[in-house]
């Protein structure tokens, strides 16, 4: 093909090409309407569109005159297509279709269509042209030569104005979107991540584009197994999608998002060129919220999708709130889980209800009478000294284990572990009418249990161990101690610290109980001995009452004492000995011999005689005054006569050395 000159009058035409420039920039755009816009680009296309039309149509009037047959069907197909472009031209820029007051949206779609749809015409006015050219030339029609030139220059013209227009148009959108707001808060709306389905490249374009310009942030797939893919890995607020596809169409699309757990509540709004009812309701029956023709009217688009997301955003905040109240749930859950296995090794199940429905008690500084049960094992201090501190644990754990369970079960408060003792309370938080009986049943229970421990102590190879346990009832202070940052549930009071004293009189095996206690419990405790004592700090004498069992709902005993064993020994076994106080440990001050003996007992003779369960310290010596050990402990627990002194030890805690040693007297060993 030959290269052609622009017609001179033609340049004057390409020389108004700034005014195009000025007319259609970012300022213009900003003071004219689209309407008013529209008119004028139709008018900057039009013009060289007329050229073409009008030249071919005085072409084609010429075409009976000498030498131009042969040029008709070209110049035929040169006009066909300036009327095909003319057409676009008016359909693309009629003031009347445009249906948005977006100029961003209108620009848009502005180009995406003078790519598309004026490309084939323009070529073909483009290419006919060039052919008439090189025809006329060789043929030497100088006359058709001139007219042709005008068209093909035309033609140049229109692409060129076409090209400036969306440069043009390309700058202003870049403008625009500059200073356009980032978020949907500008347009009033929800903005959302969304997913345009559709095999068509303009029509994917056109959406996205617009729904970006709404702040919208938006993906593409051009067919439904990509779509697929795509909600599978992305996370999307919508999707817009078409029915005509290859591969998988619109309706097996959504046909298999409403049939998936994961995705069927995520909203899809179908776009199609079909516009039968039947195909809108087909979408509807199938889950799609909404159903829009193509071509699509903006503003209605705008609301659809605004109306989906919105509903999106209310069924995720709907979906947030459900996990949040189950994760609250959970936790709750944990919590009273936690105060469970915190709490209830400590309290009774109905104290930890309590606490979990009223969520906690209302604990304040009160004055009640309240049944206190205070137990420890005889000599374990003296054994822990002679273990390691694992089996010193274990061997704890073991026995609160057992204790714990029993005390729950009579419901009792734990108020706390103090090493191998446990303070316990009857009568708070919760006070109840037989707090005493149900503090003896418990002791009774807790002895009985003691085999068991013991069991369990063999097992393991550790030694047995024996539990004292004494009770009393009177009036405490019950509430918070401490300070801001630690506070703890205690209870005080002299009934609290007369409870501790009657503990210490007790031996291995023995339940010690208070007056006030036996008298609230009334006659349904066996009572195998009473005795008078001065405890530290008391002005008169207390009389204790050492229980066997109790009798009533409960139908606990302790079994019936063994008749002791004695032997005398041939030779007597030096003993030095202190009295313990309630502070100090006290020096070997007092002589005296060890004249029977019978398991964990021994007759002691001496130059003084302690008073009744008083607590001694002793140092043992064998008949060549070898000292065999000076850390046995024991409790004076009868007197037997006043001159010259006599009185009976229970040992409280005897080390292996000395157990051995007293039990080859015995022919077995001590239990």
């Amino acid at each position: 093909m030959s290269t052609t000159e622009s017609d001179p009058g033609q340049t004057e035409t390409q020389k108004t090409t700034p005014a195009v420039q000025r007319d259609s920039g970012p300022e213009a755009e900003g003071e004219q309407s689209p309407p008013a816009l529209w008119a004028h680009l139709r008018h900057e296309l039009r013009t060289p569109l007329n050229a073409i039309i009008g030249y071919s149509e005085m072409l084609l009037g010429d075409a009976d005159g000498p030498g131009l047959a042969d040029y008709v069907s070209d110049l035929n197909q040169i006009l066909s297509a300036g009327h095909q472009l003319l057409e676009i031209i008016n359909d693309l820029l009629d003031p009347s279709q445009v249906a948005s007051g977006d100029v961003v949206f209108n620009l848009a779609s502005l180009v995406a269509n003078l790519h598309y749809k004026v490309r084939i015409p323009l070529n073909s006015i483009i290419g006919f042209s060039e052919i008439l050219l090189e025809n006329a030339a060789e043929q030497g029609q100088e006359d058709l030569i001139a007219d042709l030139k005008k068209i093909h220059s035309a033609a140049a013209l229109f692409l060129s104005r076409v090209n400036e227009i969306v440069d043009l148009i390309h700058c202003a959108l870049t403008s625009l979107r500059e200073l356009a707001p980032d978020s949907a808060a500008a347009t009033g709306g929800e903005s959302g991540s969304i997913l345009v389905v559709d095999d068509n490249e303009i029509n994917r374009d056109l959406l996205s584009r617009y729904l970006e310009r709404q702040g919208h942030t938006v993906q593409v797939a051009d067919n439904g197994r990509l779509a697929l893919e795509m909600i599978a890995t992305g996370a999307f607020d919508l999707v817009l999608l078409d029915i005509m596809m290859p591969e998988l169409n619109g309706y097996q699309v959504l046909q298999h998002l409403k049939q998936s757990e994961t995705w069927r509540d995520l909203p899809v709004i179908m776009i199609s060129a079909l516009d039968e009812i039947d195909s809108a309701v087909r979408c509807i029956e199938l889950g799609a919220e909404d159903y829009l023709r193509k071509p699509f009217n903006p503003v209605l688009l705008r609301a659809r999708v605004q109306a989906c997301l919105e509903k999106k955003r209310l069924r995720d905040l709907k979906v947030a709130q459900q996990r949040q109240l189950h994760e609250l749930n959970a936790a709750l859950e944990l919590r009273n889980r936690f105060i469970r296995q915190t709490f209830g090794s400590y309290l009774s199940d109905e104290i930890v209800d309590t606490i979990l429905k009223k969520g906690g008690l209302k604990i304040a500084g009160e004055k009640r009478r309240a049944t206190i049960l205070m137990a420890d094992l005889r000599g374990f201090t003296s054994i822990s000294e002679r273990l390691p501190a694992e089996d010193v644990v274990a061997m704890i754990n073991i026995y609160l284990e057992t204790m714990t369970e029993i005390i729950q079960k009579y419901q009792g408060t734990i108020d706390e572990f103090i090493g191998d003792g446990i303070l316990v309370i009857f009568g708070a938080p919760i006070l109840r009418p037989d707090d005493p009986r149900r503090a003896v049943a418990c002791a009774v229970e807790m002895q009985l249990a003691m085999t068991s421990v013991n069991e369990q102590n063999r097992q393991a190879g550790y030694p047995e161990v024996a539990l004292g346990i004494g009770i009393n009832t009177g009036e405490v202070v019950i509430g918070n101690i401490g300070s801001k940052k630690r506070i703890k549930y205690a209870v005080v009071g002299r009934a609290v610290n007369l409870t501790a004293r009657i503990e210490s009189y007790t031996v291995g095996g023995q339940i010690f109980i208070s007056e006030s206690t036996l008298y609230e419990c009334g006659d349904i405790c066996r009572i195998d001995n009473a005795m008078q004592v001065m405890p530290k700090g008391v002005k008169k004498p207390l009389t204790i009452h050492e229980v066997g069992g109790i009798g009533g709902d409960f139908q606990l005993f302790l079994p019936p004492k063994k008749e002791i064993t004695w032997i005398e020994l041939q030779q007597r076994l030096p003993v030095q000995f202190t009295v313990l106080d309630w502070k100090s440990t006290g020096e070997l001050g007092h002589g005296g011999a060890i004249t029977k003996i019978a398991p964990n007992r021994v007759e002691i003779h001496s130059e003084v005689l302690p008073s009744p369960l008083a607590n001694l310290r002793i140092s043992l010596y064998d008949p060549d005054d070898h000292e065999i050990s000076d850390d046995l402990y024991g409790k004076v627990v009868a007197r037997l006569s006043e001159s010259p002194p006599a009185f009976l030890v229970h040992f409280t805690s005897l080390p292996p050395e000395a157990e051995t040693f007293l039990a080859e007297f015995l022919g077995t060993a001590l239990n």
